[in-house]
């Protein structure tokens, strides 16, 4: 661990961690922000231009805190909203509020918290100071993933009196045990540097990353009020404090604000803080600074994590995407649900110039006889299959053995058509992470295309057409409804052959909107395939487009994170027609 950071020490004050840094753009949620330490955090970061979302428990401390905040701030720069950490129900109201705004955050301040209480529970029946301090701050920061911008920061405040107890896995809620006011303090203490630092390992490579902060002894906070002088001297006789220096209020959250906004941090975590510096391993309980070993075990942290979702009754995988890819997690709620229909069947197709020969197992299929002359296309893939309607079926075709391509494939027993689509990652350079996003004219991505003639039980060969390019949808407007529940809609409009618009009308992306690479092929009046390979964000998507249900099904594939990883996204929607554009005879688009 470094010595020293910056010349900063015990009596730095967020003024001076905060010089000459700007957070104009920048919007943070604060947990317990009506007094002490959530509030100068907040005034902190309000006086430098940044957004604010504070919390508190009720409707009088949040006029209070309003009144005060009005009287030295915009008010557009804060809002003040009421969440009981005590409750899991309204924990999820709040952030499913949030959710449902499209809310996006640079950072989170677990801050809220009791000390040293009598023995009592809450709601859901948890010990009362593991309940607010630790499990309220695990629902609600994992809850607000969907809301996290890359970069993101989260800072858990812990304090020196995590030195006083690890976390009990077996009796958490002091069940059994006799219980400790500063046991269980200590308890809870350590459980919130456990968790952000699982919380650090589960989610640093979407850079989103996640800090430990003791503020040391402050006085100007509500923390021991309720105390009387003989509920300290359990503390005195388990650590001793007297060389702990007593804070100012400015001083005592200038390390979280370093952690939650200093430059110094972007790109790190996993760090325990403390007097606005990287704290120093120390196993001696009785001392009141340093880092205690067993909160840096990893192992105990991840049984910590299943513990807490256990005890909450929600999961929250270590699988879990950041804001962007829950977006596209919308994009599947409205798609069809799979099927098995063409398990252990073999489908010949033919091309202008070969065959094509497929037999599906219940997870994988074998290819034979599709070839590309610049792609090397391996001829086992795992596979998908979506019955749109009655005798047409998209297929999602992934290859472990490459994963710079996938293939989707529409085929339709009733026409005898089907359609390949290639699609191939290709960016022209690797992109500068911390550049602007620049200005684009052509996709990461190409799409090759293969038409075909289904020809397993097809008497009518001589026939069958192949699908074909068209520019039937150009001109046409319609909305697209991925999610019901949490209302996810895109509207298009087709341009041209070459090009077409959307406009993100509800859900995360609310507000986006831009021009992407489209192509079309038509299978019937009411069956086209219709692909797109986007610009600014590094996707490329594949649908089938049933216009007799009003049903889109399809997927989306690319590379939305920084560890260089291609997710695949299904999607399927229904579809709302607004109206078709009439073009003068001399300007029909081409």
């Amino acid at each position: 661990m470094k010595e020293n950071l910056n010349n900063y020490h015990v009596h730095t004050t967020w003024q001076e961690v905060l010089n000459g840094i700007s957070l104009k753009d920048k919007k943070y949620l604060i947990t317990g922000a009506n007094i002490g330490l959530g509030k100068e955090s907040a005034k902190a970061i309000l006086s430098h231009d940044g957004c604010v979302i504070l919390t508190v428990r009720t409707e009088e401390k949040k006029q209070t805190l309003y009144e005060e905040l009005i009287s030295q701030f915009d008010s557009s720069l804060f809002e003040i909203r009421l969440l009981d950490l005590a409750s899991l129900a309204d924990i999820r109201r709040f952030t499913k509020e949030l959710q449902l705004e499209s809310t996006k955050l640079d950072g989170v301040l677990g801050n809220a918290g009791i000390m040293a209480t009598d023995f009592k529970y809450t709601v859901d029946g948890f010990e009362q100071q593991f309940g607010v301090n630790h499990l309220g701050h695990f629902v609600l920061i994992n809850r607000l993933t969907a809301c996290l911008l890359k970069g993101a920061r989260i800072v858990m405040m812990t304090s020196g009196a995590h030195r006083l107890s690890n976390v009990d896995l077996v009796d958490p809620n002091f069940n059994h045990r006799e219980y400790s006011r500063w046991t269980a303090y200590g308890q809870s203490k350590s459980a919130n540097v456990l968790f952000a630092f699982e919380f650090d390992r589960r989610w640093k490579d979407y850079n989103v990353r996640a800090f430990a902060v003791a503020p040391g002894i402050v006085l100007d906070t509500n923390l021991h009020l309720h105390l009387q002088h003989d509920d300290f001297n359990e503390l005195a006789e388990k650590q001793d404090t007297d060389k702990v220096p007593v804070k100012s209020l400015q001083a005592g959250v200038a390390t979280q604000i370093m952690a939650l906004c200093h430059p110094e941090f972007a790109n790190k975590g996993g760090i325990f803080l403390e007097h606005c510096n990287y704290s120093q391993v120390n196993g001696d309980t009785r001392q009141g600074t340093g880092v205690i070993p067993w909160v840096l075990d990893t192992e105990f942290g991840k049984k910590l994590w299943q513990l807490s979702e256990e005890m909450v009754n929600e999961v929250f995988p270590e699988t879990a995407k950041l804001a962007y890819e829950i977006s596209y997690g919308e994009l599947a709620h409205n798609r069809l649900p799979q099927s098995q229909k063409l398990e252990l069947t073999g489908i010949e197709f033919k091309t202008e110039d070969s065959i094509i020969e497929m037999f599906f197992e219940q997870e994988t299929c074998t290819i034979e006889g599709y070839h590309h002359p610049e792609v090397s296309i391996p001829s086992i893939a795992n596979y998908e299959l979506i019955e749109v309607r009655d005798n047409l079926f998209f297929v999602d075709l992934l290859f472990t053995e490459n994963t710079e391509i996938t293939a989707s494939i529409a085929i339709d027993f009733k026409t005898n058509k089907a359609l390949f689509v290639l699609t191939r990652y290709q960016p022209a350079s690797t992109p500068d992470q911390n550049a602007p996003i620049p200005l684009k004219l052509a996709s990461n991505y190409q799409q090759y295309f293969t038409p075909a003639i289904v020809l397993t039980g097809n008497h009518q060969v001589e026939h069958s057409q192949y699908p074909h390019i068209t520019k039937d949808l150009i001109g046409s407007r319609s909305l697209y409804c991925y999610s019901t529940s949490i209302p996810t809609v895109y509207e298009h409009i087709y341009i041209n052959s070459h090009w077409y618009c959307y406009n993100v009308i509800n859900g995360i992306r609310k507000g986006d909107g831009g021009c992407d690479r489209v192509s079309y092929y038509k299978f019937d009046d009411s069956i086209y395939v219709v692909t797109w390979r986007e610009l600014l964000i590094d996707l490329s998507f594949v649908f089938v487009y049933d216009l007799d249900n009003k049903t889109t099904t399809g997927k989306g594939w690319g590379n939305l994170s920084d560890v260089n990883k291609m997710i695949n996204i299904p999607a399927g929607a229904h579809i709302i027609s607004l109206n078709s554009l009439n073009y003068p005879l001399n300007y029909i688009p081409t």
